[in-house]
Protein backbone atom coordinates (compact mmCIF):
# COMPACT_ATOMS: atom_id res chain seq x y z
CA UNK A 1 0.00 0.00 0.00
CA UNK A 2 1.34 3.43 -0.93
CA UNK A 3 2.10 6.05 1.71
CA UNK A 4 -0.63 8.29 0.30
CA UNK A 5 -3.27 5.55 0.62
CA UNK A 6 -2.16 4.65 4.15
CA UNK A 7 -2.50 8.28 5.21
CA UNK A 8 -5.89 8.55 3.49
CA UNK A 9 -7.13 5.56 5.51
CA UNK A 10 -5.67 6.96 8.72
CA UNK A 11 -7.50 10.25 8.24
CA UNK A 12 -10.83 8.76 7.14
CA UNK A 13 -12.61 9.80 10.36
CA UNK A 14 -11.61 13.46 10.00
CA UNK A 15 -13.66 15.81 7.83
CA UNK A 16 -11.03 18.56 7.78
CA UNK A 17 -7.40 18.85 8.84
CA UNK A 18 -5.01 21.75 9.28
CA UNK A 19 -1.38 21.71 8.15
CA UNK A 20 1.17 23.47 10.37
CA UNK A 21 4.23 24.57 8.42
CA UNK A 22 4.99 26.11 5.05
CA UNK A 23 8.53 24.92 4.39
CA UNK A 24 9.83 22.16 2.15
CA UNK A 25 8.37 19.32 4.21
CA UNK A 26 4.91 20.90 4.19
CA UNK A 27 5.04 21.48 0.44
CA UNK A 28 6.06 17.86 -0.14
CA UNK A 29 3.35 16.57 2.21
CA UNK A 30 0.64 18.59 0.48
CA UNK A 31 1.84 17.68 -2.99
CA UNK A 32 2.40 13.95 -2.51
CA UNK A 33 0.94 12.54 0.71
CA UNK A 34 -2.00 14.37 2.27
CA UNK A 35 -5.55 14.15 0.86
CA UNK A 36 -6.07 17.61 -0.63
CA UNK A 37 -9.85 17.59 -0.16
CA UNK A 38 -9.41 17.36 3.62
CA UNK A 39 -6.99 20.27 4.03
CA UNK A 40 -8.80 23.31 5.40
CA UNK A 41 -5.95 25.81 5.73
CA UNK A 42 -2.26 26.15 6.67
CA UNK A 43 -0.74 27.57 9.84
CA UNK A 44 2.67 29.24 9.97
CA UNK A 45 4.19 31.85 12.27
CA UNK A 46 5.29 33.68 9.12
CA UNK A 47 1.83 33.68 7.60
CA UNK A 48 2.74 35.73 4.53
CA UNK A 49 4.07 32.58 2.79
CA UNK A 50 0.72 31.94 1.13
CA UNK A 51 2.21 32.00 -2.37
CA UNK A 52 3.47 28.45 -1.83
CA UNK A 53 0.06 26.85 -1.41
CA UNK A 54 -3.38 26.56 -2.97
CA UNK A 55 -4.61 27.05 0.63
CA UNK A 56 -4.78 30.11 2.81
CA UNK A 57 -1.95 30.54 5.33
CA UNK A 58 -2.76 31.99 8.76
CA UNK A 59 -0.92 32.71 11.96
CA UNK A 60 -1.56 30.78 15.18
CA UNK A 61 -4.51 32.96 16.19
CA UNK A 62 -6.58 31.11 13.60
CA UNK A 63 -6.58 27.80 15.49
CA UNK A 64 -7.61 29.57 18.70
CA UNK A 65 -10.84 30.59 16.96
CA UNK A 66 -11.57 27.67 14.62
CA UNK A 67 -10.52 24.70 16.87
CA UNK A 68 -9.57 22.22 14.10
CA UNK A 69 -10.21 18.47 14.42
CA UNK A 70 -6.61 17.54 13.71
CA UNK A 71 -3.36 19.41 13.04
CA UNK A 72 -0.69 17.73 10.91
CA UNK A 73 2.67 19.23 11.81
CA UNK A 74 5.09 19.39 8.88
CA UNK A 75 8.24 20.82 10.42
CA UNK A 76 11.44 19.44 11.92
CA UNK A 77 10.66 21.61 14.97
CA UNK A 78 7.49 19.57 15.52
CA UNK A 79 8.09 18.91 19.23
CA UNK A 80 8.21 22.63 19.98
CA UNK A 81 5.07 23.06 17.87
CA UNK A 82 3.33 20.24 19.78
CA UNK A 83 4.07 22.12 23.00
CA UNK A 84 2.74 25.34 21.50
CA UNK A 85 -0.49 23.64 20.39
CA UNK A 86 -0.99 22.21 23.89
CA UNK A 87 -0.72 25.72 25.34
CA UNK A 88 -3.20 27.14 22.85
CA UNK A 89 -5.77 24.39 23.35
CA UNK A 90 -5.00 21.09 25.14
CA UNK A 91 -8.01 19.44 23.46
CA UNK A 92 -6.76 19.81 19.88
CA UNK A 93 -5.39 16.59 18.37
CA UNK A 94 -2.09 16.74 16.52
CA UNK A 95 0.28 14.43 14.64
CA UNK A 96 3.72 14.71 13.12
CA UNK A 97 3.51 14.01 9.38
CA UNK A 98 5.92 11.07 9.60
CA UNK A 99 3.80 9.39 12.29
CA UNK A 100 1.17 8.90 9.58
CA UNK A 101 3.66 6.84 7.54
CA UNK A 102 3.44 4.07 10.15
CA UNK A 103 -0.31 3.50 9.79
CA UNK A 104 -0.86 -0.22 9.05
CA UNK A 105 2.86 -0.60 8.39
CA UNK A 106 4.45 -4.03 8.07
CA UNK A 107 7.63 -3.57 10.11
CA UNK A 108 8.93 -6.99 9.02
CA UNK A 109 8.96 -6.00 5.35
CA UNK A 110 12.33 -4.49 4.45
CA UNK A 111 10.92 -3.34 1.10
CA UNK A 112 8.21 -1.34 2.92
CA UNK A 113 10.85 -0.01 5.30
CA UNK A 114 13.00 1.03 2.34
CA UNK A 115 10.11 2.87 0.69
CA UNK A 116 9.72 4.93 3.86
CA UNK A 117 13.50 5.53 4.09
CA UNK A 118 13.43 6.95 0.56
CA UNK A 119 10.25 8.97 1.03
CA UNK A 120 11.62 10.56 4.22
CA UNK A 121 14.91 11.47 2.49
CA UNK A 122 13.75 12.29 -1.04
CA UNK A 123 12.94 15.90 -1.95
CA UNK A 124 13.75 15.74 -5.66
CA UNK A 125 13.94 13.23 -8.50
CA UNK A 126 15.63 9.91 -7.73
CA UNK A 127 18.61 10.85 -9.94
CA UNK A 128 19.13 14.10 -8.03
CA UNK A 129 18.66 12.24 -4.76
CA UNK A 130 21.61 9.96 -5.58
CA UNK A 131 23.76 12.96 -6.53
CA UNK A 132 22.84 15.14 -3.56
CA UNK A 133 22.45 12.45 -0.93
CA UNK A 134 24.59 9.46 -1.93
CA UNK A 135 24.18 8.06 1.59
CA UNK A 136 20.74 6.78 0.49
CA UNK A 137 22.65 4.03 -1.36
CA UNK A 138 23.64 2.69 2.07
CA UNK A 139 19.95 2.52 3.03
CA UNK A 140 19.02 0.83 -0.24
CA UNK A 141 21.72 -1.86 -0.09
CA UNK A 142 21.11 -2.39 3.65
CA UNK A 143 17.36 -3.00 3.21
CA UNK A 144 17.67 -5.10 0.06
CA UNK A 145 20.45 -7.24 1.52
CA UNK A 146 18.32 -8.04 4.57
CA UNK A 147 15.33 -8.72 2.33
CA UNK A 148 17.23 -11.11 0.03
CA UNK A 149 18.73 -12.99 2.97
CA UNK A 150 15.29 -14.05 4.28
CA UNK A 151 14.41 -16.33 1.36
CA UNK A 152 16.40 -19.28 0.10
CA UNK A 153 15.61 -18.49 -3.53
CA UNK A 154 17.04 -14.95 -3.24
CA UNK A 155 20.10 -15.91 -1.16
CA UNK A 156 22.47 -15.61 -4.16
CA UNK A 157 21.35 -12.00 -4.54
CA UNK A 158 22.22 -11.43 -0.88
CA UNK A 159 25.76 -12.78 -1.41
CA UNK A 160 26.13 -10.38 -4.34
CA UNK A 161 24.59 -7.32 -2.68
CA UNK A 162 26.13 -7.59 0.80
CA UNK A 163 29.66 -6.77 -0.47
CA UNK A 164 28.19 -3.91 -2.52
CA UNK A 165 26.58 -2.60 0.67
CA UNK A 166 29.89 -2.59 2.52
CA UNK A 167 31.56 -0.92 -0.47
CA UNK A 168 29.04 1.94 -0.26
CA UNK A 169 29.65 2.05 3.50
CA UNK A 170 33.36 2.47 2.79
CA UNK A 171 32.81 5.18 0.17
CA UNK A 172 30.43 7.21 2.35
CA UNK A 173 32.24 6.53 5.65
CA UNK A 174 29.09 5.07 7.20
CA UNK A 175 29.31 1.83 9.16
CA UNK A 176 25.85 0.24 9.00
CA UNK A 177 26.13 -3.49 9.81
CA UNK A 178 23.60 -5.80 8.21
CA UNK A 179 22.91 -7.41 11.59
CA UNK A 180 21.70 -4.09 12.99
CA UNK A 181 17.92 -3.87 13.49
CA UNK A 182 16.56 -0.51 12.35
CA UNK A 183 12.96 0.58 11.95
CA UNK A 184 11.59 2.38 8.89
CA UNK A 185 12.51 5.98 8.18
CA UNK A 186 16.23 5.73 8.97
CA UNK A 187 17.52 9.14 7.90
CA UNK A 188 21.26 9.64 7.50
CA UNK A 189 21.36 13.41 7.13
CA UNK A 190 24.90 13.64 5.74
CA UNK A 191 27.59 11.10 4.86
CA UNK A 192 30.76 11.01 6.88
CA UNK A 193 32.08 9.10 9.90
CA UNK A 194 28.87 7.54 11.20
CA UNK A 195 29.24 4.30 13.13
CA UNK A 196 26.51 1.93 14.30
CA UNK A 197 27.17 -1.11 16.46
CA UNK A 198 25.43 -4.22 15.15
CA UNK A 199 24.03 -4.77 18.66
CA UNK A 200 22.29 -1.38 18.84
CA UNK A 201 18.54 -1.16 18.28
CA UNK A 202 17.01 1.69 16.29
CA UNK A 203 13.32 2.56 16.26
CA UNK A 204 11.37 4.22 13.46
CA UNK A 205 12.45 7.56 11.99
CA UNK A 206 15.81 7.81 13.69
CA UNK A 207 17.78 10.71 12.20
CA UNK A 208 21.54 10.86 12.61
CA UNK A 209 24.01 13.51 11.50
CA UNK A 210 27.70 13.24 10.61
CA UNK A 211 30.53 12.27 12.98
CA UNK A 212 28.31 10.24 15.32
CA UNK A 213 28.64 6.86 17.01
CA UNK A 214 25.94 4.55 18.34
CA UNK A 215 28.06 1.86 19.92
CA UNK A 216 28.89 -0.57 22.67
CA UNK A 217 31.30 -0.21 25.59
CA UNK A 218 33.78 -2.65 27.09
CA UNK A 219 31.07 -3.77 29.52
CA UNK A 220 29.05 -4.98 26.51
CA UNK A 221 26.09 -2.62 26.81
CA UNK A 222 24.38 -1.50 23.60
CA UNK A 223 22.17 1.56 23.03
CA UNK A 224 18.44 1.45 22.37
CA UNK A 225 17.21 4.39 20.30
CA UNK A 226 13.43 4.74 20.29
CA UNK A 227 11.16 6.22 17.58
CA UNK A 228 11.59 9.73 16.17
CA UNK A 229 14.96 10.42 17.82
CA UNK A 230 17.44 12.88 16.31
CA UNK A 231 21.16 12.59 17.05
CA UNK A 232 23.01 15.75 16.03
CA UNK A 233 26.57 15.98 14.70
CA UNK A 234 29.55 14.93 16.76
CA UNK A 235 27.53 13.03 19.36
CA UNK A 236 28.25 9.57 20.73
CA UNK A 237 25.58 7.35 22.27
CA UNK A 238 27.33 4.48 24.01
CA UNK A 239 26.75 1.54 26.32
CA UNK A 240 23.40 0.74 27.89
CA UNK A 241 21.90 4.09 26.93
CA UNK A 242 18.19 4.46 26.24
CA UNK A 243 16.92 7.45 24.26
CA UNK A 244 13.15 7.83 24.54
CA UNK A 245 10.69 8.65 21.77
CA UNK A 246 10.72 12.11 20.18
CA UNK A 247 13.92 13.08 21.99
CA UNK A 248 17.01 14.89 20.72
CA UNK A 249 20.70 14.48 21.41
CA UNK A 250 22.44 17.84 21.09
CA UNK A 251 25.59 18.27 19.02
CA UNK A 252 28.95 17.22 20.49
CA UNK A 253 27.39 15.23 23.33
CA UNK A 254 28.61 12.12 25.11
CA UNK A 255 25.77 9.84 26.17
CA UNK A 256 27.21 7.00 28.26
CA UNK A 257 24.89 4.48 29.98
CA UNK A 258 22.29 7.24 30.23
CA UNK A 259 18.52 6.74 30.41
CA UNK A 260 16.45 9.44 28.71
CA UNK A 261 12.65 9.55 28.62
CA UNK A 262 10.30 10.69 25.86
CA UNK A 263 10.13 14.27 24.57
CA UNK A 264 13.46 15.42 26.01
CA UNK A 265 16.56 17.23 24.83
CA UNK A 266 19.85 15.99 26.24
CA UNK A 267 23.29 17.46 25.65
CA UNK A 268 26.75 17.91 27.14
CA UNK A 269 29.78 15.91 28.23
CA UNK A 270 28.59 13.86 29.97
CA UNK A 271 25.03 14.32 28.68
CA UNK A 272 22.29 15.55 30.96
CA UNK A 273 18.66 16.55 30.45
CA UNK A 274 18.47 20.12 29.21
CA UNK A 275 14.76 20.31 28.47
CA UNK A 276 11.66 18.22 29.01
CA UNK A 277 8.77 19.13 26.75
CA UNK A 278 5.28 19.38 28.20
CA UNK A 279 3.47 17.16 25.69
Amino acid sequence: MSIKNKIKIGLINYKKIVVWGSGGLARTAIKYWLPKDKIDYVIDSNFNKNNYFPYEVFNTEKIEKSKPELIIVCSSAYVEIFEKIKKINPNIKFKYIYELFLINHDFNSEISNLMIDIAATKNSSFFKLILKKPQILVNITYRLSKYFKKKKITLPLYYFLAPVHYLFCLLTSIQLPLRLEAGPGLIIAHPGTIIFSEKAKLGSFVTIYHCCTVGTTLSGGSPVIKDFVTIYSGSHVLGSSLIGKHSKVGAMSLVLDFQCGDFMTIAGIPASIKKKYNI
